[in-house]
């Protein structure tokens, strides 16, 4: 019996303040762990990389962008260098595999490198 595959998008609100020119704050309101939850977004050498279970999982991935790392590249032109924070709104797409257990997975996909000091 084949598969089915259906799809669902999830929306998070995060709220990002910028730290320092290489450095972000991301605060998860409604993390997938049920309660807010803070994280560090930040330029190290080569990419941006995020403090999250999901980046660390995924962390070879030379362009993998967790929600977390989308949400900065949303809000950064709008935060400009001011220290408050900025609401942004991230949607994932996520697998639903029926018949095979319930697994759930998010969908490959992420936010191409770019230059967020200008």
């Amino acid at each position: 019996m084949p598969v089915e595959v259906e799809y669902e998008e999830k929306k998070f609100t995060m709220v990002v303040y910028r730290i320092s020119e290489t450095e972000f704050s991301v605060l998860s309101l409604n993390s997938t762990f049920g309660r807010p939850k803070q994280y560090v977004v930040k330029w190290v050498g080569y990419k941006w990389i995020c403090s999250c279970p999901d980046y660390a999982k995924h962390s070879e991935e030379m362009h993998y962008a967790c929600k977390h790392i989308e949400a900065m590249f949303k809000a950064v032109k709008k935060i400009g260098w001011s220290k408050d924070g900025i609401e942004v709104e991230v949607v994932r797409g996520y697998k639903q595999f029926n018949g095979n257990g319930g697994s759930v997975e998010a969908v490959e996909g992420g936010v191409a490198p770019a230059d967020v000091t200008e």
